[in-house]
C-alpha cells in the first residue's frame, strides 16, 4: 500500500512537470506582446516571483505588469537574511510602470516610502493594510506611513485598512482621486476635515468601523455616493453637502443633515440607539426610494 502511495505521488508530480513544460514551450512559441499581456495579468506577488524564474524571456515580460499583490501570508516561509520589506522593493523597482499596489503584510514607514519613491507618480490604484489601529498613541516615526501615501499624488483609488489618525496627514490636493476607503479607523475630527481637503474631487466615499467623532462635516461637491459606518452610542452628528450626492448610507448617527438633495436615489440610515433625525433634506423627491432601518 505505501509503495502504491508513492507511486501514485511521483505519477502526480510527473504529470505535472510534463504540464508546465508543455504550456512553458506553448508560451515560448508565442510572440512578445503576446507573452507580455498575458503574464501582466498576473499580480499575486508569489505567481509573479515564479514566472520570474521560468526563464530569462519571461522575467523579461514581467517588467510590464500592471499590478502587484502582497497578501498577509506573502513572506511567511522567506529564507533567513532577506528583509521582507526589501522583498517589496525589488519587487516595485522590475516593473516598468506599476499602477496597481496591494499590500496586506506588514511594513514600516520607511518601507513604504522606498517603494512609493519608485513606483508612486505611475501608480492609480492603492490599497494598504496599515495595521496600526491597536497603537495607544500615533507613532513618532516621521514621516507616517499615512505622510508617505503623499507620494502617490495621481491616484484614482485609495483604500485603507486599520487606520489610527490623531493628526492630519501631510498630503497635497489629490487632483484624481475619485475613491476613497478606509476600514477601521480611530480618528479625530479636525484630521479627519484635513484629510477630505486633500481629496476635494471624491466621487465615492468610505468610512466604516469610525471611532473617535462626534460630529462630522463633509463638503465635497463631486461626491455621488457615500457610506458611513460610526461605532459608539449612535449620537454621532453629520452633515453632508453636495449637490451630486446619488446614494446615501448612514450606521451610528442620530442627527443628519443634507441640504442639497435633488439627486439623491438612495438613502439607508441605521442606528442601533434606536434615535435619529433629518433635518433639511430639501428637493428630495424620491420619496419612495428612502430605506430607513432602526435595528
Amino acid at each position: 500500500m505505501l509503495l502504491f502511495g508513492k507511486m501514485f505521488l511521483i505519477c502526480q508530480l510527473t504529470i505535472i512537470y510534463f504540464g508546465f513544460f508543455l504550456l512553458s514551450s506553448a508560451m515560448e512559441s508565442l510572440p512578445d506582446a503576446i507573452i507580455q499581456y498575458i503574464l501582466s495579468h498576473m499580480f499575486n506577488a508569489r505567481d509573479v516571483a515564479c514566472c520570474n524564474c521560468v526563464s530569462k524571456r519571461w522575467k523579461e515580460s514581467m517588467v510590464y505588469n500592471k499590478s502587484l499583490y502582497f497578501p498577509r501570508i506573502a513572506f511567511e516561509n522567506l529564507s533567513d537574511g532577506q528583509s521582507p520589506e526589501k522583498v517589496v522593493r525589488r519587487m516595485v523597482s522590475r516593473v516598468v510602470q506599476l499602477e496597481e499596489l496591494i499590500v496586506y503584510s506588514p511594513f514600516s514607514p520607511s518601507g513604504l516610502a522606498s517603494w512609493l519613491s519608485l513606483a508612486g507618480p505611475s501608480l492609480l490604484q492603492l490599497e494598504l493594510r496599515l495595521d496600526n489601529l491597536a497603537e495607544c498613541f500615533p507613532s513618532r516615526e516621521s514621516p507616517s506611513k499615512l505622510d508617505c501615501i503623499g507620494a502617490a499624488r495621481n491616484l484614482k483609488c485609495l483604500k485603507l485598512w486599520g487606520v489610527l489618525m490623531k493628526r492630519s496627514p501631510k498630503w497635497d490636493v489629490f487632483e484624481n482621486l475619485r475613491t476613497l476607503e478606509i476600514t477601521g479607523t480611530r480618528l479625530e475630527e479636525p484630521a479627519l476635515t484635513a484629510l477630505l481637503q486633500a481629496c476635494p474631487y471624491l466621487r465615492r466615499f468610505l468610512l466604516l468601523g469610525c471611532e473617535g467623532v462626534r460630529s462630522i462635516s463633509i463638503e465635497l461637491p463631486y461626491l455621488e455616493q457615500c457610506k458611513l459606518d460610526f461605532y459608539g452610542m449612535g449620537n454621532c452628528s453629520l452633515t453632508l453637502t453636495s449637490s451630486k450626492i446619488e446614494s446615501l448610507e448612514v450606521q451610528g448617527c442620530s442627527w443628519i443633515t443634507v441640504p442639497e438633495a435633488q439627486n439623491l436615489k438612495k438613502l439607508s440610515i441605521s442606528n442601533s440607539a434606536g434615535n435619529w433625525m433629518l433635518e433639511s433634506f430639501l428637493y428630495f423627491p424620491f420619496i419612495g426610494l428612502f430605506c430607513s432601518q432602526v435595528n
